[in-house]
């Protein structure tokens, strides 16, 4: 009853601003002169000057102004191009005028704005990109809550015209391979990898990773194909690991081949570059502790070449109604008067002191290998080259009803995790004061296990 309910608020919320979201003014831009391509390409020599032109149009139900401007375009961090719109342009968006920086439209009207492209006369030679920007913003407000809440989105929409100019000169095609690391959170681990367009065309690099142990033993091979790669743009391309690497010291030989493009030849380019997993690295990704470090994004103000989708505004709206709702329906149910409680309140449990210890990291498993069942370790943790001795059989499990007699001092090995077919990543506890030993993502998972009798799990 109570999803009926909040599925049925939902929808009453959600109606009124997706409707919202399709009224009043929506722009349009397009090339004039390129139907088919819809973006612009002038071969102009330093010093040289093109004139051109795009239509502005209003699909909307409303007047309104839109923001005319130029930008620069760079390499998006998963490759392809994106628009710096939020930076004063400094190569090929600096070499663009707009006639008008400003227009207001009626509903169903259009009108053409002209645009010069100006070369200086010191421009290097190269595929050089920037676009024509049209930018709007609006309020999205959604109907006001019996507490007088309300929600409010500020939307900006960006639709974006490329303009590419190839100045004459000789081609050269030149990527650059940089450090190799891991990286990710949130149980994905990736290997990312610092890579250089440092020549002057537009390039689609195709590519593969292969992951050796110390012993150059192929553990991996990991492959790719990126889009466009811009010119004198730098990116950390991160590839998905499909199977996470343990600690360890590893290397990663990284093999790219680059097509010939505007009549040069085609390059390949090989790297060997050190590659060390370590236990923080581990814990970030894989533990349900906030990582230390953020996953590399995308460039500051960046925006695809493609108008925005609609769909991402109703995804923020639905997250934030849906708090709304998890609020509301928390309030109504301490309104609502309920039978006295006769269960006892459980014991209160002291916090629990996480003791890390250190062994030898595990040796690296083949990609074609089967994942290794979970195997808990008895106290205390065996030293290198000392067998394991035999696992003790786990304490009974307490009463459901009964509260733990005493409190866990958990002992955890980070080097020693599993990852399970789930996808989650657990590690030996034991505790220091009754000896239970099972795997968990943390302390706070081995103690609900350890009170509710579920072991080894």
């Amino acid at each position: 009853m109570r999803r009926l309910l909040a599925i049925v608020l939902a929808g009453l919320v959600l109606a009124p601003l997706a409707a919202a979201a399709t009224k009043g003014p929506v722009f349009g831009l397009r090339a004039v002169g390129n139907p088919k391509r819809g973006y612009f390409i002038y071969t102009l020599a330093p010093g040289a000057t093109k004139h051109g032109a795009v239509i502005v149009s209003n699909t909307g139900t409303a007047s309104g102004t839109v923001k005319l401007f130029p930008a620069d375009a760079t390499t998006g961090n998963t490759s392809g191009t994106v628009y710096l719109t939020d930076q004063k342009p400094v190569h090929a968006g600096a070499w663009t005028t707009l006639e008008k920086s400003e227009l207001r439209l009626a509903p169903g009207a259009h009108k053409q704005v002209g645009f010069t492209v100006d070369v200086p006369k010191g421009a290097d030679a190269g595929q050089w990109v920037g676009g024509i920007v049209a930018e709007t913003t609006h309020q999205v407000t959604g109907p006001k809550s019996k507490q007088k809440a309300n929600v409010q989105i500020r939307i900006r929409d960006l639709t974006i015209v490329a303009v590419q100019v190839n100045v004459p000169g000789k081609p050269v095609i030149s990527v650059k391979v940089g450090s190799v690391k891991t990286g990710g959170q949130r149980g994905f681990q990736q290997v990312i990898t610092n890579m250089r367009n440092a020549g002057n065309v537009l390039v689609k690099p195709l590519g593969s990773i292969d992951i050796l142990d110390a012993a150059d033993k192929r553990l991996r091979t990991l492959r790719f194909t990126m889009d466009t790669f811009l010119p004198q743009t730098a990116i950390a391309y991160p590839v998905l690991l499909k199977k996470a690497l343990p600690p360890g010291t590893y290397h990663a030989v990284v093999h790219l081949t680059v097509p010939g493009v505007a009549g040069a030849k085609g390059a390949t380019v090989a790297a060997d570059r050190q590659l060390a997993v370590s236990k923080e690295d581990v814990q970030q990704v894989f533990t349900s502790a906030a990582p230390t470090q953020s996953a590399p994004a995308t460039a500051a103000g960046t925006t695809s070449s493609s108008k925005k989708h609609p769909w991402l505004l109703i995804g923020v709206v639905v997250a934030i109604v849906l708090l709304l709702l998890a609020a509301l329906l928390w309030w109504l149910r301490r309104r609502r008067p309920s039978a006295p409680d006769t269960t006892p309140p459980p014991a209160a449990v002291a916090p629990a002191v996480v003791e890390a210890r250190t062994a030898p990291p595990p040796a690296p498993v083949a990609s074609d290998a089967e994942e290794p069942a979970p195997v808990p370790r008895a106290a205390p943790w065996p030293e290198p080259g000392e067998p394991a001795p035999p696992l003790a059989p786990p304490p009974p499990p307490p009463p459901a009803a009964s509260a733990p007699d005493h409190e866990h001092l958990w002992e955890v090995a980070y080097d020693r995790g599993e990852l399970g077919g789930d996808g989650v990543w657990r590690f030996p506890h034991r505790c220091r004061t009754c000896g239970t030993e099972l795997l968990a993502r943390d302390v706070a998972d081995a103690t609900a296990k350890t009170e509710y009798g579920s072991h080894l799990s």
